[in-house]
């Protein structure tokens, strides 16, 4: 099990959908993604996941393709 790095409470992981947008030469791209949150237990710190990038990279040229 993982403990909070300030709290010392445990970690657990749970999947949240996260909104975000990012500009690029066509604009803001709008994406919408469900990523894994480790969340305190104790003081209720977040911390993404490794793979948050990665997911939101992925969402982003996805969205990216789409827009004319």
């Amino acid at each position: 099990m993982i403990s909070c790095a300030f709290c010392h409470g445990q970690v657990s992981k749970q999947s949240q959908r996260m909104k975000f947008r990012q500009w690029s030469d066509k604009g803001y791209v709008q994406c919408e993604v469900m990523i894994a949150v480790h969340v305190c237990s104790g003081c209720g710190m977040q911390m993404l996941d490794d793979t948050a990038d990665r997911v939101m990279d992925e969402a982003f040229r996805r969205e990216y393709r789409k827009l004319p």
